[in-house]
């Protein structure tokens, strides 16, 4: 190597010592001293402090996600604090420090962006709790029962037992559908019948399938209203109020007794169907 590279690298490394403020005759053994009793403190008082709030955070009505997230963050901003400290006591130049740390955090930042805007997502779901585990919920593309509400993905396990993980973003930016915030809730069933058939007697067919069905509440009492005259049939809207984890139950039940209370009753179900007449001269 000849001398002018020598004093090139020489500038070189002068240059990244004096940006984070390395200065020779730094590490003496005061300096040393005065790192490790400051390293011991800062450990110890992070322990004490995580502690204390570890206790106050059991006792609060705090989701557990949310409550675990804030303690990272505080513990990551105390071992900051104590690698400042500690530095600061070697001789380093702290706001040196800080500034390459912040260059190196923007950067992070932009290369995840998306994680952050997931992340942020998560902390507004479980602060603002507008679902909670075990609500079955419609949001995101995705429907079913929530499963787990995490930092990053809220897990949604469907009516066949899939899991599909929704991305927080997904969840704050759009409509969620909560089912089963309320305690009851609303089967509604279309039925169609023949035009063949007197309305009154396919009415008290239907109220007669809604009375075979178990778990449907007599209050709010069920309805069977007209819906539609079409092109070839009847339609009929069935309305029963039930709990909402017997919706299904509720919902399948009457559809298995309509046929019976149909068959029952005399009265004929009918299909989509065109008529022809024939004109002969």
């Amino acid at each position: 190597m000849t001398e002018q590279a020598l004093i090139s690298a020489k500038e070189t490394s002068d240059g990244i010592s004096s940006a984070i403020g390395l200065n020779k005759g730094m590490f003496t053994w005061d300096n040393l001293l005065s790192a490790a009793i400051a390293l011991v403190v800062c450990i110890l008082a992070i322990m004490i402090i995580m502690k204390i709030l570890r206790k106050m955070f059991s006792r609060s009505k705090m989701e557990p996600s949310l409550a675990g997230f804030i303690l990272k963050v505080i513990k990551i901003a105390l071992e900051f604090a104590a690698v400042m400290i500690v530095a600061g006591s070697l001789g380093f130049d702290v706001t040196a420090l800080l500034a390459v740390f912040s260059l190196l955090g923007l950067a992070i930042s932009l290369s995840v962006q998306n994680l952050l805007g997931n992340l942020v997502s998560g902390v507004v779901l479980l602060m603002n709790k507008p679902i909670r585990d075990g609500d079955y919920i419609q949001a995101g593309g995705a429907e079913g029962v929530v499963k787990n509400i995490g930092l990053f993905y809220t897990e949604l396990t469907t009516l066949d037992n899939k899991t599909v993980s929704v991305p927080n973003s997904d969840l704050s930016a759009g409509q969620i559908v909560n089912f089963t915030r309320e305690d009851n809730r609303r089967v509604d069933l279309v039925v169609g019948a023949s035009y063949d058939c007197d309305t009154e007697d396919v009415k008290k067919a239907l109220y007669d399938a809604i009375a075979r069905t178990d778990k449907v509440l007599a209050d709010p009492a069920p309805q069977v209203l007209v819906e539609e005259f079409g092109a070839s049939v009847i339609k009929y809207t069935v309305r029963a109020w039930c709990k909402h984890e017997d919706y299904w139950d509720v919902h399948y039940g009457i559809n298995d007794n309509v046929l019976a209370a149909f068959n029952d009753a005399g009265v004929k179900m009918s299909y989509e169907h065109v008529n022809v007449h024939m004109i002969q001269d």
